[in-house]
């Protein structure tokens, strides 16, 4: 098996204090996963709702994939310069930080319920 390794320093990348587009990114990755998509189809009054399900059910994988692409951009921007040096030894628990980070702001803005 191939082992893959990356050295910031040997290429030259350094940290960029002053840029946050990791930890926005992230953040923004955590909140759309958890977007509720349970309201935006109404069950009909008849029949088993086999569509309104499968739309929800869509939807569903649509927010986690979306979720997951932009939780790898926040990856790439922290590698790549923008974020903290240490995240790569790290990132389950940045992810755990913007997932907290977004529901602490979700709460200030008044919309924590939907997270």
């Amino acid at each position: 098996m191939t082992n893959i390794s990356f050295d910031r320093y040997a290429l030259g990348i350094a940290m960029k204090s002053q840029w946050t587009d990791a930890e926005d990114l992230g953040q923004v990755g955590a909140a759309v996963g958890k977007l509720n998509t349970y309201g935006v189809a109404v069950d009909l009054p008849e029949g088993d709702n086999a569509g309104v399900a499968a739309l929800r059910a869509a939807l569903d994988k649509f927010r986690d994939y979306m979720s997951m692409a932009v939780l790898e951009y926040s990856d790439a921007c922290s590698l790549l310069g923008s974020g903290i040096a240490s995240y790569s030894e790290d990132a389950d628990s940045t992810e755990t930080y913007n997932r907290e980070a977004t529901r602490t702001a979700a709460s200030r803005l008044g919309v924590g319920e939907y997270f």
